[in-house]
């Protein structure tokens, strides 16, 4: 496999791991699949596939209790459409290596949020009420960031130390904010020299591979 798809699938399974566990959701890993043993967050699946070939079936069975859900199918190869699942994202992996020196210093702007109260308002602006509990602010291995513009709060990402890379999530903001260089150097400035993972499709897609990033493997999502 890929050692860049490899670190990318990595960084992902990570911060599922840290998401639920900041909900106190107990979750299972179990021969390349990982479950979650209670409902997920908003915008989280309840199952994810670590490596290829997993069977489509251990997949449902793992989601069986479930009635409304998602699966994460990292490596695009299940099949679960007769099982009364649709696709709903069918996107690729990311990998951009590190950039060269960093100022170490955040672009004019740009903040890392670090009040339950500027976490809040992050949340409500980006649709997110919920998925990141007030604890995370706290929590060494998430950078929630933000960019103002007169005081306002206009966009936002979230850099997660994901082990072997930090997986950038969540970018988002007016105009092309969202995929602008402003975006990968406030990332260098909090973890200079390392490589980053995302996964995206369509426009913001080819975006992010004009901005440097190599596209990888297939990342689907199925939902019921």
């Amino acid at each position: 496999m890929d050692e860049r798809l490899r670190a990318a699938v990595d960084a992902s399974r990570q911060w599922y791991d840290d998401v639920f566990a900041l909900h106190g959701i107990p979750v299972r890993v179990d021969d390349g699949l990982w479950s979650a043993l209670g409902p997920p967050p908003p915008w989280h699946s309840a199952a994810k596939t670590l490596e290829p070939g997993v069977e489509t079936e251990r997949v449902v069975r793992a989601v069986a209790t479930v009635e409304h859900c998602s699966v994460a199918d990292s490596f695009g190869d299940l099949a679960p459409e007769r099982h009364g699942f649709e696709l709903l994202l069918d996107a690729r992996w990311l990998h951009r290596e590190p950039v060269g020196e960093t100022a170490g210093r955040l672009p004019e702007g740009w903040s890392v949020v670090d009040t339950v109260e500027e976490l809040a308002e992050w949340a409500t602006a980006h649709d997110y009420v919920g998925v990141l509990p007030p604890s995370v602010v706290d929590h060494p291995r998430f950078r929630i960031l933000a960019r103002r513009r007169a005081g306002a709060l206009v966009g936002g990402a979230v850099a997660h130390d994901g082990g072997r890379a930090v997986g950038l999530s969540n970018t988002w903001g007016e105009g092309t904010l969202a995929t602008s260089d402003e975006v990968l150097t406030a990332v260098a400035a909090l973890h200079p020299g390392r490589p980053l993972t995302d996964f995206a499709r369509g426009t913001e897609l080819d975006a992010m591979v004009a901005a440097g990033f190599t596209a990888l493997g297939a990342q689907r999502v199925w939902v019921r």
